[in-house]
């Protein structure tokens, strides 16, 4: 009967590969494998426990609660040299005790006022990868009835692991790859002369393209620290931050494309930095949302367009600058007092002038125009 259960079960897990929805399901059918009873699939920072989760049969208002404050109590995340931490981690199954013995644990206002008040004893930490100092990792729980897992739901675990990583890498590898952008998108990545990256909303790189691969590697002013964009000087990480993050809001009403001057040394002109929100058309394990598309447009870099003139009528300019601002075709049209279809005649126009692929692409390479007459 085991043998029947967990066929079953390995059939959900990678039909949860091809939809991520389906993971909080997996989840539980896994808990009732181990004999526990909840789970919760997270990637979360080995140096400060913040991070991002799926849950099952968990209390939402826990894991808020969580975010805001218990975290940095978090004694399974928080390490005090994550650097070293990172480079003795490998994919395993643990309990809780591979961190605290068990009295010590109940000692901690962690435990007391975030795990005992969800009912729970313990935990299985199911490793599934690592990328810089976060880790993801499936936490399955047990009950104060149901005390500690034992050896044998250690077994089907590690029994399970292998399955467990491989789906959830197709998960991650859908959801990074083309397959997970709208088409255009993905050109733009494959045919610009300029630095494009992907990121996801909460701020991590998901695709970059060859040019963005070698900005990175040869540093200056920009650089990526725990698969996130970040600015070299402190003066522009706060810049960078805000746009980034207007960009990637989850409220759409409140989403925005900008643009940021960022200068590299002083002996050369300073790269313009554009972000805009593009719609993915598959779902992430962790988030449900636009990703934000990041150019970097170098004065120095040739192309086969020129940011200095594009050759824009004022209605195309018009259009597009309205839909850098996050406003529909209908909307634009209502301030422009046309239709919706002669919006998207104007775009689409702009877009072709300027070489790009998709209306993010355009807006890009629109504002970084304007910095850089400016």
């Amino acid at each position: 009967m085991q043998g029947a259960d967990e066929s079953r079960f390995l059939d959900g897990l990678y039909e949860a590969a091809l939809d991520p929805a389906r993971w909080p399901a997996v989840m539980e059918d896994l808990a009732d494998l181990l004999g526990g009873a909840a789970g919760w699939l997270t990637r979360m920072s080995v140096a400060d426990g913040s991070g991002e989760g799926v849950l099952a049969r968990l209390d939402p208002a826990m894991a808020t609660l969580y975010e805001t404050y218990y975290a940095r109590l978090n004694p399974f995340s928080n390490e005090p040299d994550p650097a070293a931490y990172m480079a003795a981690w490998r994919p395993e199954v643990l309990t809780d005790e591979a961190w605290l013995g068990r009295s010590e644990l109940e000692r901690t206002e962690y435990f007391n006022d975030f795990m005992r008040p969800q009912d729970i004893h313990s935990g299985m930490i199911i490793r599934l990868a690592a990328y810089g100092f976060d880790v993801c990792a499936l936490t399955m729980t047990r009950t104060m009835r149901q005390g500690a897992f034992g050896q044998e739901a250690l077994s089907t675990a590690r029994r399970l692991h292998p399955h467990l990583r491989r789906a959830f890498r197709l998960t991650e590898n859908l959801a990074m790859g083309g397959g997970a952008l709208p088409a255009g998108v993905a050109q733009a990545l494959d045919a610009s002369p300029h630095a494009l990256l992907v990121l996801s909303t909460s701020g991590l790189i998901r695709r970059l393209n060859g040019p963005a691969e070698r900005m990175l590697q040869e540093g200056g002013g920009l650089r990526a620290v725990n698969s996130r964009l970040v600015a070299e000087r402190p003066e522009d990480a706060a810049a960078l931050e805000a746009l980034l993050g207007a960009a990637g809001t989850a409220d759409p009403e409140q989403r925005r494309a900008g643009e940021m001057k960022l200068a590299w040394s002083e002996d050369r002109p300073a790269v313009s930095i554009t972000a805009s929100p593009v719609r993915s058309s598959a779902t992430a394990v962790f988030e449900d949302g636009p990703a934000v598309l990041v150019c970097v447009t170098d004065p120095l870099a040739a192309g086969p367009w020129s940011p200095a003139s594009p050759n824009l009528t004022l209605r195309e300019r018009d259009a597009l600058q309205w839909v850098a601002a996050g406003k529909s075709d209908w909307e634009i049209g209502m301030i422009l007092g046309v239709s919706p279809t002669t919006v998207r005649f104007h775009v689409d126009n702009a877009r072709r002038k300027l070489g790009a692929v998709n209306r993010a692409h355009a807006v890009a390479l629109l504002l970084a125009a304007q910095r850089a007459a400016n």
